[in-house]
């Protein structure tokens, strides 16, 4: 009951002080003469003021103050939360920034959820009473960066990623991200796999959730650029014409048509000399000459290779 009666007078005192204030101003008001000094007082005197009134004006300062304490946030959780510069600073750290701070395998008396905070932040202790612990259990690491310090989930974890799993457990488990071993699985690193010390191992991370700094940006990969000819026009003109049949196996040959244009088109690429004699002996007449390769008909008696209206097919592998 007392305990009851202390709660209801510390929660309404203000507004007993207000009050009281108020009667007290009222009385003076109508029934207080000004004195000398500019005070108000009921028999026209200057105000006096005895020391155990003053003694009495301070001890009650003293117990409001006190009183006013007993509802200030004592949880330090609640203290970092409510932290305004530790707000958003997720938008100023980067994944070198985390990898960076990654201890030395055994290292530390961390439990996994302030080891991964640590990681993220850079801020070592979370709780006095609780040095080797840290903000949050592990399952709900990820959602107090995103929460308190501008961090962002992320679809897919990269190296550097800290993930929160476990969600259906008591405390759950945090983890930094190191790379991909199967389906379901990843090279991860914590404090706790080995208790209280710092390991990488591989494990489960099915139904987990991945964040990193708000500022990060995937890497976009470049376009990939068309190969560029070295061949003339005409080469090129020769290889647009005999496109709808130019899968290098089998090839109608046009007028205009050379072996450059050919090894181009199917090779990316020209070389002259003996690879290009060596190419065109891979490639055999099946009309005009049947069984005659390019390479021999560029040394027949009518010295020709190419056979306009020939078709041509590529005889190795």
């Amino acid at each position: 009951m007392i305990n009851k009666l202390k709660k209801c007078l510390g929660n309404n005192i203000a507004v007993l002080v207000f009050f009281i204030f108020i009667a007290v101003c009222g009385i003076f008001l109508a029934f207080g003469t000004p004195s000398e000094d500019g005070s108000i007082t009921l028999d026209g005197n200057n105000a006096r003021i005895e020391q155990s009134t003053l003694d009495f004006i301070e001890d009650s300062q003293d117990a409001l103050a006190r009183l006013m304490n007993q509802d200030a946030p004592t949880d330090e959780q609640t203290i970092a939360e409510n932290d305004e510069d530790a707000t958003g600073q997720g938008f100023y750290v980067t994944i070198d920034d985390i990898l960076s701070r990654r201890l030395t395998p055994g290292a530390s008396p961390y439990q996994c959820s302030r080891y991964t905070a640590y990681l993220a932040t850079g801020k070592s202790v979370y709780s006095t009473k609780n040095i080797d612990y840290g903000p949050v259990n592990g399952k709900d690491v990820a959602s107090y960066l995103v929460k308190n310090y501008g961090f962002k989930y992320i679809d897919k974890p990269i190296k550097g990623a800290i993930g929160s799993g476990g969600f259906n457990t008591t405390y759950g488990h945090t983890v930094l991200y190191l790379y991909s071993t199967g389906t379901n699985t990843a090279m991860v690193e914590d404090a706790n796999y080995t208790p209280l010390a710092v390991s990488t191992h591989n494990m489960d991370i099915s139904g987990w959730v991945w964040v990193v700094p708000g500022n990060y940006e995937p890497k976009t990969e470049p376009a990939p650029q068309p190969a560029t000819s070295s061949t003339s026009q005409s080469a090129t003109s020769s290889a647009i014409n005999i496109a709808p049949s130019y899968d290098c196996r089998t090839i109608n040959v046009k007028a205009g048509d050379t072996m450059g244009s050919i090894m181009q088109r199917c090779r990316g690429r020209v070389q002259y000399g003996e690879t290009m004699n060596s190419y065109a002996r891979l490639w055999s007449s099946t009309k005009i000459k049947p069984g005659q390769s390019v390479y021999d008909g560029w040394h027949s008696s009518t010295g020709v290779g190419l056979y306009a209206g020939d078709v041509i097919r590529f005889e190795g592998k």
